[in-house]
């Protein structure tokens, strides 16, 4: 199957008083139509601003320092900001964490949805308003001529959740980046919304980039699995192969930190420590001040040399020294 979208060597920095944050770090990505890629990882991994710079909105005194981002072949980074403008929100989308701070809160949530209609689409108001309301309809609000009217402010979150799906998905795009869109709901809300996107990813057949750190969640929606860690994809491969066998020792720190249903250990097994400050990254591998297999080997390479993302077999990459054959055996990466 084809890549809708390609993502290589994606890199980007803040440069800050505290010095130069690397806060994605050559990352490399592809999405096939039709199919879902979670990103999953720890709270400042790099996850969101993986999201922000494949869409160009990262934040200043943030700045895309390197790589493509090709849709359909098209490298979004070289186009113009005309040719971008129509291109975001019409043939990619995205879905932010918290609608609350994503919709304006002085327009009506009809007038949001039409608005991208007119834009894209060049539709009358009239037409936008109608498409508006269709839209609403078939992210399961009730009453959708009704809730044209309602201000952001007057809508439960899952309902808000909804409505910024409805104008991520206004244009049919062929990419929709959703970045935990499910964090703030309660768990019945969630399953609604992520059988939600289930049902318009069959019907538009939209590609899917899901970003969020609940595995059960990546367990349930994904064809396939990026690992971040620090700015970096730590490892990647299909969802069946990476919960089966999991390489890199922070994605088996990952599992083993889940609880498992009919199981009562005495305590949930963490992660030590934390992830390190992007702007005092440490020499080496980036997880090795945390990693067990690390401090039971004591192999110098850890802590010394920075290994490369490899490939093990059958699209599964990874990059560690201990794990990766290619490594483990002594041969050149």
């Amino acid at each position: 199957m084809r890549a809708i979208l390609e993502i290589r060597n994606l890199s980007t920095r803040f440069d800050t008083r505290s010095g130069t944050a690397q806060a994605v770090d050559r990352v490399s990505l592809s999405l096939e139509a039709g199919k879902t890629l979670c990103i999953v990882g720890e709270s400042g991994c790099g996850k969101s601003i993986t999201a922000l710079s494949i869409m160009g909105l990262v934040p200043y005194p943030g700045k895309v320092v390197g790589g493509e981002v090709l849709l359909d072949g098209v490298d979004l980074r070289t186009m113009s900001p005309v040719d971008t403008s129509k291109v975001r929100g019409n043939r990619i989308s995205m879905i932010f964490q918290d609608p609350s701070s994503a919709l304006n809160p002085v327009h009506t949530v009809g007038r949001q949805i039409a608005e991208v209609y007119r834009l894209h689409k060049n539709m009358s108001k009239s037409e936008a308003e109608a498409a508006a309301i269709a839209m609403l309809s078939a992210v399961g609000i009730p009453d959708p001529k009704r809730r044209m009217k309602a201000y952001p402010h007057e809508m439960s979150g899952g309902m808000a959740q909804r409505v910024m799906i409805a104008m991520a998905l206004a244009c049919q795009p062929e990419v929709l980046i959703a970045d935990e869109p499910t964090t703030a709901l309660d768990v019945t809300i969630q399953a609604q919304i992520l059988d939600l996107m289930r049902d318009l990813q069959r019907d538009f057949g939209t590609a899917i980039i899901l970003i969020t750190h609940d595995l059960g969640v990546v367990a349930e929606m994904a064809d396939h699995v990026a690992v971040m860690y620090a700015g970096q994809v730590v490892e990647l491969a299909d969802v069946r192969t990476l919960f089966k066998s999991p390489k890199h020792p922070y994605t088996q720190a990952l599992l083993r930190s889940v609880p498992v249903l009919g199981q009562s250990p005495d305590m949930l097994e963490v992660i030590e420590g934390r992830v390190p400050q992007l702007t005092h990254l440490p020499e080496g591998c980036l997880f090795a001040p945390r990693c067990t297999l690390r401090r039971e080997t004591n192999d110098p390479r850890c802590v010394n040399e920075t290994p490369d993302l490899i490939e093990i077999n059958d699209a599964h990459h990874c990059r560690c020294w201990l794990t990766t054959p290619a490594y483990s055996e002594g041969e050149p990466a």
